[in-house]
């Protein structure tokens, strides 16, 4: 993704564009330490074979879902080109077949196995504060809990906000808890006052600050989709209540391509309603890459198989829409014709069934070639020297001896003299563990679970652009990374539940003008 991210706590919703969510968590986890970081693919394959699975949801002329469709009523097009079915299976209300007692999910292994099960709906619903005006919450928190009555008492749901890390909000059944969420929403559309201490440092940068906003509601978005593909194979759902959050063309794709690889479908909702203004892009704004907030919204339903509830007064008639949508769809499985291309191909599904309306997902991503071989050898790449530095400090930094000086007194946790030589824009990184609000010393054994999240931090000099990435061991990129500036400092956090056990480097860029310079800092993340 070509996103520069900008604020630290966007990555308490850390992305990573891939996961294997057709695959076990545990396989996925295994193939992730086996490939020194996570893999590029989607969720949609799964190991040694080419097979994509598509969900579609089908719908009569009154909007009931249509049930008794078989392979032979579908025409499933690869990028404009029909391709065999290799079969169907529709996924309707069944009854739960689990623990009766439905025990509250304290741990993500709880999460993960109830998740995984195929009567059992994952709802998300995120709530926008930053795009929505005060009081405008008033319209949608009724329908909301309305909707949340609705669910089966077997289905998951957590409520997030734009701040709000997967990590530390979990899906459950305790309706409760999210009911006290949803009523604690209100707009805070222009309204600049920090609530949360990282939103402190947007006062600095007032000119900014809306695009940060939008910056962290993307971003984050992302990071929810991608650990949703994680902890389920079929159909997740996603709710954004927001009155527009992305208005690049470029980050609205960004958006849905990162959905599809985790089949996702978004459903977002306007709490404005119906309005006189249509709202639309115009020809200049699409030709300046620009989309209108109601062309934004409408797209990413549209390419991830959602509804956008927009220019409705009526949102808990929509709302119980999503409900009928994830208790009654076809799963469509056929074997890729790009096995191997490591591209995102478009799927079109169609019904042979008159006035029928499919809602489907656009699109795959395939393989790498190799990738969906197992005794194919992969081709290495060399690792970068900067990337290898930092691999050996981190391995200097995990050997048995590495807390104990030879005098035998604790050495304080502060980095080593080798990772904090000077540079003309930016200091070597060091790493911290945040446990809340509170930011630990820094870390001289950089070895951190998967329930983690760090504070990486860097000096700086003369105020440059610095922006982050993070990269697996062998130093090829994952994804960006959000950077916070500070005065004489920036600041990035990453929450590590999305990322298997491995090997990590961060890499930061600094600029001023014509001057660059980067650093990076490696870490390993254990189960």
């Amino acid at each position: 993704m070509r996103r520069v991210w900008l604020l630290s706590a966007v990555l308490l919703l850390s992305t990573l564009p891939a996961l294997l969510a057709a695959r076990s968590p545990a396989e996925a986890r295994a193939d992730q330490a086996r490939e020194g970081g996570p893999p590029r693919q989607p969720p949609t394959f799964r190991a040694g074979t080419n097979l994509v699975q598509v969900d579609a949801i089908v719908s009569d002329q009154n909007g009931e879902p249509i049930v008794d469709l078989t392979a032979t009523d579908f025409e499933l097009l690869d990028d404009g080109k029909p391709v065999p079915i290799d079969r169907v299976r529709f996924l309707g209300a069944a009854e739960y077949a689990g623990d009766s007692t439905l025990a509250p999910i304290r741990t993500h292994e709880d999460e993960e196995r109830e998740a995984s099960r195929d009567d059992v709906r994952v709802y998300a619903i995120v709530l926008d504060d930053y795009h929505v005006q005060r009081m405008g919450e008033l319209r949608v928190i009724e329908p909301l809990l309305a909707f949340v009555r609705q669910l089966p008492p077997t289905d998951l749901v957590a409520v997030f906000y734009p701040l709000d890390s997967v990590t530390d909000v979990a899906f459950s059944r305790d309706r409760e808890k999210v009911n006290k969420a949803i009523r604690a929403f209100y707009g805070r559309r222009g309204d600049y006052q920090p609530k949360h201490p990282v939103e402190e440092e947007h006062l600095r940068y007032p000119q900014n600050i809306e695009r940060i906003r939008r910056e962290i509601v993307t971003s984050s978005l992302e990071g929810l989709a991608t650990h949703l593909g994680g902890i389920k194979q079929g159909r997740k759902t996603i709710i954004v209540v927001s009155e527009g959050f992305a208005q690049r063309v470029d980050d609205v794709r960004d958006l849905y391509q990162a959905a599809n690889r985790a089949n996702v479908a978004f459903y977002p909702v306007d709490p404005k309603g119906l309005t006189m203004s249509n709202g639309r892009t115009t020809s200049g704004q699409m030709m300046n890459g620009v989309m209108s907030d109601r062309d934004a919204m409408e797209a990413l339903a549209i390419e991830t198989g959602g509804r956008a509830i927009v220019q409705k007064n009526d949102l808990s008639a929509a709302l119980g829409q999503v409900i009928r949508d994830s208790r009654a769809y076809y799963l469509i499985a056929y074997e890729s014709p790009h096995p191997d291309d490591g591209k995102f191909h478009k799927v079109s599904v169609r019904v042979k069934r008159p006035r029928a309306t499919v809602f489907a997902r656009t699109g795959y991503w395939a393989f790498t070639r190799g990738e969906n071989s197992t005794g194919a050898v992969p081709v290495l790449t060399p690792v970068p020297a900067a990337v290898q530095t930092a691999v050996d400090r981190l391995a200097d930094s995990l050997r048995p001896d590495a807390d104990e000086p030879s005098d035998g007194r604790r050495r304080v946790n502060m980095p080593r003299p080798a990772d904090v030589a000077p540079a003309p824009l930016l200091a070597a990184p060091t790493i911290a563990v945040a446990r809340g609000r509170v930011v630990g010393d820094p870390a001289s054994r950089r070895e951190f679970h998967r329930t983690d999240t760090l504070v990486v931090r860097a000096e700086t000099q003369r105020t440059p652009a610095v922006s982050g990435r993070l990269l697996n061991g062998r130093g090829q990129p994952l994804t960006d990374l959000p950077v916070t500036p500070g005065a004489g400092a920036c600041e990035l956090r990453l929450a590590l539940g999305n990322l298997g056990p491995a090997d990590y480097v961060i890499e930061f860029t600094a600029r001023s003008g014509d001057e660059t310079a980067q650093q990076y800092i490696a870490f390993r993340v254990v189960r």
